[in-house]
């Protein structure tokens, strides 16, 4: 599928990226995969384009929830410190607001990404 449909096989990559790093920190998810498109490439697969979809999955997916990104993981943590030490509870982003708030952008996002690589595949494409 990879060689007969390339974009489709991108934007595979892209949602399947971007919903996992949702669930699970995008930097281990993204170490998992290089190994994966290294063996593609060394098996004569062109993965220049599903470099870029994965690039762009976990960077979108990472917004999808708290956990998706370290950086999430932190603000959390920092706001919901700032929630307790001064009293006011609207100053705490806790995971269920930030997945109301996050998987739209996160969907938004990818509905572009999906757009740009449809579109772009030629220009994205290194032969």
């Amino acid at each position: 599928m990879i060689t007969d449909h390339p974009v489709i096989a991108a934007l595979v990559v892209l949602w399947i990226a971007a919903l996992l790093s949702a669930l699970i920190d995008n930097i281990p998810f993204t170490a998992a995969m290089i190994p994966v498109l290294v063996g593609l490439q060394n098996e004569g697969v062109n993965v220049s384009v599903i470099w870029w979809a994965l690039a762009m999955g976990v960077g979108m997916g990472g917004n999808g929830s708290h956990i998706g990104s370290t950086a999430n993981v932190y603000i959390v943590t920092i706001s919901e410190r700032l929630a307790r030490e001064t009293g006011n509870p609207a100053l705490a982003i806790t995971p269920g607001l930030w997945i109301r708030k996050g998987t739209p952008v996160m969907l938004v996002t990818l509905a572009l990404c999906t757009i740009y690589i449809w579109a772009a595949y030629d220009y994205l494409y290194v032969a």
